[in-house]
């Protein structure tokens, strides 16, 4: 024994009491550290190590049947117990540090042979572990299944079409059953951390169709490792990766697979890593996982295709194949991924098994941050660990700080309050006070704050239900807030004096006369007549009125026609237009649609120029997919109009030469033109477009307080890679801006809209300029300094334009305004301010980080601009945990 174990336990033993044993008593001091994710079970200590250390014993004396062992004090919340069969101390509930980083343990160990004791002294130090205890994420948060008494055959995540697909060079070749419920037979390592799966599996029976793969690995290009890259769109999905440790050694393995047995076991020499992040409870998780592999000689881009679905445990159980049991006490809820408990009021630790005395108000119901007018609240004040003395509810009002009002519980261990509904009068503080029968005081406050209707009412009381229609918004007070042109209680007609989809549209009717909502035709009463609805007025008697009104007007009209005519033949006139689009069509013959494959179903945009429809087509695979069609009007073949469309056409067709097209830039099917009128067909956005999709992240956020960067960071990045594909064609937009960026089903973001977008989706965003003689609608607010001055389109004006939509993404879609200028400025008053260094300010909530990259897009000189390439990058840097790795297709 050294100098210092000798003088602690000299000291200790003077401290023993005389009453606690005989002249043969020795204490013991020791420090054991131990992690605090040491299992229920684990040995911490083997206590007749300090009987032997002290005394030798008989043979007689070292059984263990002659021993009595007792945790005197220090075990608090029983986290140790005792082993008196082989005489060890092992943990008997889960660790956590946080809250209990140090047990001080005193045990009794006496021998009831010869009543000798020894008294030993544990500080059992917790060691602080990184990542954990695990997280309870609310976002991947897994439902609670039924148990099935008649099988165990779980699994979290499973497969949402029973299959999953292989495509080489783009192409679907094969289709295979969902592998991971076969995984059981073979050794597994599958850890659940948050949202993500990291599994790694050693097979003992050969990979299915991993002959095919053989000659790869074997590959100088390979050697023994193909790994796949996992995207959803141009998000990052974590990666796949094949091994063979025969061709090499576990270096292979990435350091979170290393020590697991999957590579280990016995006959195993092929490993599958898949490592794969952001699986969400409320969503699919729909993967591409992609490689250029080395097969038959030639390298093809070959694809996993899968979909699966968060489908949950049994009660009690967790992990990946549901495989473990939960140690979430107290009506704790355990979440399937990784085990985590969800602690109730009043309980702490790994498994919420550790009391914690506390005062907590809870929300009923929680699951909203704003507390809307007009419904029903209940506050309950709860102290489940406190010896309450008495419980008051102390009320302090919003309005009125002299308005303070008192009420006591009494003794209670909880109590509720109720607001049925909530008003505005009953805004303010509620603290609820506790004093222990030990005389501490403890409190919580709730702050209500209820100034808003719940979504779609309206009225002082919250009682009145909206239900806007076209685009019109519900206002607390006035209810229904209508778009320009519509009219109404729920905007659901036009108001006076318009017509049309959008109600764009002026009727001409005189004398006060109502339109046709829908087309337009005037709606005479009694005394008018005519297609305008005139005052009726008596008939001349003869056609002498006549022939004199013809021939005042006849000369007139001969001049009139004579210079439009003149006008015509030196601008090209229409038939030059139209044959200039014949010979452009006739170049793209290959991208003709048969007409019986397409059927069209309604309008979905109209203008004074074009309309887009809504239909379904028929594509070579065999199945229908929905597509919007474009169109000029036939009364309305203007040349700007002619231009514009054969432009979209033109620069459609060069994005798809592959007939591939490019992930961010809205996909092209062809075009109609053995048809009145011609068509552009193009993917139909499910989620439209981008500028709408931000308000309705905007009103979100206003109820849940989520931001959701992340996701408009990503549509960011993906605007930013189709506009350097746009770059990389030499093709210059003009018009980069959230209006003209549609959302895809699967949240991609696509660049769309190249020609038409300023008449067909027609915005206050469009003023009316003249630029050479001839009228157009320019995006002004987006538009750069050179463009706006020289009338100067390139890929740097392109870059301009990109800086305005990421001022969009980050301000939820509102509409740029120039400090000191007014909100619709005309070209002279804009060039002003833009020249005196004025620039969109910094929108609320937006980071730094990111209003730097808007900056950088609006510099003077074009060349000191970043390029789209440039931008690309540095929005992903933003973006934690994104891999640059190949776009999938």
């Amino acid at each position: 024994m050294t100098f210092v174990n000798f003088c602690v336990v000299f000291l200790l033993a003077s401290l023993v009491p005389s009453s606690q044993g005989n002249p043969d008593a020795v204490v013991w001091h020791e420090n054991v550290p131990i992690r605090e994710d040491a299992p229920v079970g684990n040995t911490v200590k083997h206590l007749r190590d300090f009987v032997t250390t002290s005394v030798a014993l008989t043979e007689e004396e070292n059984d263990v049947a002659s021993w009595s062992v007792n945790i005197t004090s220090g075990n608090d919340f029983g986290r140790f117990e005792v082993v008196v069969e082989n005489l060890t101390i092992i943990v008997a509930a889960p660790l956590d540090y946080e809250f209990y980083p140090r047990y001080n343990l005193s045990l009794e160990l006496r021998n009831t042979g010869d009543n000798r004791v020894w008294f030993v002294k544990l500080a059992i130090l917790v060691m602080d572990v990184s990542g954990y205890p695990p997280y309870y994420n609310k976002l991947c948060e897994t439902p609670v299944i039924p148990a099935n008494e008649t099988t165990n055959d779980y699994i979290v995540w499973s497969s949402s079409k029973g299959v999953y697909d292989v495509a080489v060079n783009g192409e679907l070749i094969h289709q295979y059953d969902d592998f991971f419920p076969d995984w059981r037979t073979d050794p597994h390592d599958a850890t659940m951390k948050d949202c993500s799966l990291r599994l790694c599996v050693g097979f003992i029976h050969p990979l299915r169709d991993l002959h095919v793969f053989r000659p790869a690995l074997k590959s100088p290009e390979h050697q023994g490792r193909i790994e796949f890259q996992c995207r959803d769109g141009q998000k990052s999905k974590g990666k796949v990766t094949i091994l063979d440790t025969s061709l090499n050694d576990t270096l292979l393995l990435p350091e979170w697979a290393l020590g697991g047995h999957c590579a280990t076991a016995e006959g195993v020499s092929d490993v599958l890593l898949i490592d794969l992040n952001e699986a969400r409870s409320t969503s699919s998780y729909r993967v591409r996982c992609g490689a250029n592999v080395l097969l038959h000689s030639s390298m093809l881009f070959l694809e996993f295709i899968f979909q699966h679905d968060v489908t949950g445990c049994p009660e009690g159980r967790y992990g990946f194949y549901c495989d473990r049991n939960c140690v979430c006490k107290n009506e704790a809820r355990c979440h399937g991924f990784n085990g985590a408990c969800e602690c109730r009021p009043g309980w702490r630790g790994r498994a919420c098994d550790i009391p914690w005395p506390e005062v907590v108000i809870i929300a009923s119901p929680g699951d909203s941050v704003v507390k809307y007018i007009g419904t029903n609240l209940t506050l309950t004040c709860v102290a489940p660990h406190i010896q309450v003395a008495n419980m008051t509810w102390v009320y302090q009002s919003e309005i009125n700080f002299n308005d303070t009002k008192m009420i006591e519980r009494g003794a209670v261990q909880n109590s509720s309050i109720y607001f049925q509904p909530i008003s505005e009068s009953a805004n303010g503080d509620y603290t609820c006070v506790v004093k222990a029968t030990d005389g501490e005081q403890m409190n919580a406050t709730f702050v209500l704050n209820g100034t808003k209707c719940p979504p779609n009412y309206h009225g002082k009381y919250c009682s009145q239900v909206c239900d806007c229609q076209y685009g019109g918004t519900c206002d607390r007070w006035e209810g229904c807030l209508c778009p320009t042109g519509r009219h109404g209680g729920k905007c659901d007609s036009c108001a006076p004096g318009n017509f049309g989809l959008n109600c764009s549209k002026n009727c001409n009717c005189q004398n006060n006369a109502m339109c046709d909502p829908v087309n337009g035709t005037c709606i005479c009463v009694e005394g008018q007549s005519g297609e305008f609805c005139k005052n009726d007025v008596p008939k001349p008697e003869n056609n002498q009125v006549v022939v004199k009104v013809l021939a005042s007007v006849l000369p007139a009209m001969v001049i009139v026609g004579c210079i439009i005519i003149v006008t015509l033949v030196k601008k090209g006139g229409y038939k030059t237009v139209n044959t200039e689009v014949d010979i452009e069509i006739e170049t793209l013959s290959s991208w003709e649609i048969d007409k019986q494959d397409i059927r069209f179903e309604h309008m979905i945009g109209e203008g004074e120029f074009g309309h887009v429809v809504r239909g379904r087509l028929r594509v070579p695979q065999g199945y229908e997919v929905l597509v919007a069609a474009k169109s000029i009007r036939p009364d309305r073949m203007t040349a700007s109009a002619v231009r514009d469309f054969s432009r979209e056409m033109d620069i459609l067709a060069r994005i798809h030469e592959d007939k591939e097209g490019h992930p961010n830039v809205v996909k092209f099917y062809g075009f109609l033109t053995k048809s009145e009128p011609q068509y552009i067909v193009v993917e139909y956005a499910t989620n439209e477009e981008l500028r709408r999709y931000l308000w309705t992240l905007r009103e979100e956020y206003k109820v849940t307080g989520h931001r959701k960067l992340l996701e408009r960071l990503d549509f960011a990045s993906g605007v930013a890679s189709g506009l350097s594909e746009l770059a990389r064609l030499k093709i210059v937009h003009r018009d980069i801006a959230a209006r003209n960026v549609v959302i895809s089903d699967r949240k991609v973001a696509k660049i769309a809209d190249f020609g038409l977008s300023r008449d067909v989706y027609m915005s206050s965003a469009y003023e009316h300029t003249n630029q050479g003689g001839e009228e157009e609608l320019l995006p002004l607010k987006w538009m750069a300094v050179e463009s706006l001055r020289d009338g100067v389109y390139t890929c740097e004006s392109d870059v301009w334009s990109y800086g305005v939509l990421l001022w969009e993404i980050a301000s939820f879609g509102e509409e740029p305004r120039y400090a000191g200028g007014p909100m619709h400025p005309d070209v002279c008053t804009l060039l002003e301010l833009l020249k005196k260094g004025v620039r969109l300010q910094q929108p609320e909530n937006c980071p730094l980080s990111v209003y730097k990259i808007i900056r950088s897009c609006w510099i003077v000189d074009p060349s000191k601009r970043p390029t789209p390439e440039g931008l690309l990058q540095k929005i992903d840097q933003l973006m934690p945990q994104r891999h640059f790795a190949q776009s999938v297709p």
